[in-house]
């Protein structure tokens, strides 16, 4: 089930269609401005946050969908660099996923936009959940250490080399050899390509797998962490200039 079909924010649909349909009809005017109630202009901006999140979760599940292959058929690029490729985008997607949820806590208890996109927003929002709504700010605690061991290959992924491992690392010895030397054939008659192919995606669907169940969960435990904040302001009506 997508998070915005979670009933915390399933409930705000109503009124980012109503202030969307504001928004239509008034550029179709050739009006710049309409007039919104604040708990319209909320909404939109939570359904918009958790829609985000949404996404990336989406694109890391494609992503697993990639990682199960064992041939890459009709492409001119080997069976390992694939595979480093997929596991690039899920390690950049992951960390997006954990930063857009700060993003949608911050956007839940108002604070500024420029607070929440700024460099450190992270740090600011967490302070400012500590003091007030500390259930929140455990669950987005549990984000950082599910996805901790994996900052280090994503940061090397972002800054020095592209992905690699130990597995891999033989893999594209062997793809990458000429001839079949010596030193390969003393690999491969131990243990066939195809199966070290099945043992790197083996060990990939094991790890990455299992950070995106844990992380999925607790997206939602997050938005249930925020529903008293969504279940009181939902009751405000009051308007403003969008």
């Amino acid at each position: 089930m997508s998070h915005t079909e979670n009933p915390n924010i399933k409930q705000f649909f109503p009124l980012v269609t109503d202030s969307l349909s504001k928004g239509m009809a008034a550029f179709s005017n050739g009006n710049n401005s309409y007039s919104a109630s604040a708990i319209e202009i909320y909404a939109q901006n939570i359904f918009s946050r958790v829609y985000e999140i949404d996404n990336a979760l989406k694109n890391m599940s494609i992503t697993m969908d990639y990682l199960r292959k064992k041939k890459y058929e009709d492409s001119g690029y080997n069976f390992s660099e694939h595979h480093a490729h997929h596991i690039e985008n899920f390690l950049f997607r992951l960390t997006s996923v954990v930063d857009r949820s700060y993003k949608l806590a911050g956007s839940t208890i108002r604070m500024e936009e420029d607070q929440i996109e700024r460099m450190g927003s992270n740090q600011k929002i967490n302070k400012k959940l500590l003091e007030s709504y500390p259930p929140s700010a455990a669950v987005l605690k549990d984000m950082q250490d599910t996805i901790k061991e994996l900052r280090i290959p994503r940061n090397k992924v972002a800054h020095q080399a592209g992905f690699s491992n130990q597995n891999l690392c033989v893999l594209q010895t062997i793809e990458n050899a000429k001839t079949e030397s010596i030193s390969i054939k003393e690999i491969t008659d131990r243990m066939s390509y195809d199966n070290i192919k099945e043992m790197v995606s083996d060990e990939s669907i094991d790890q990455y797998e299992n950070v995106l169940l844990a992380i999925d969960k607790l997206v939602t435990d997050l938005i249930n962490s925020l529903s008293p904040v969504y279940t009181s302001l939902i009751q405000s009506k009051s308007p403003v200039e969008s």
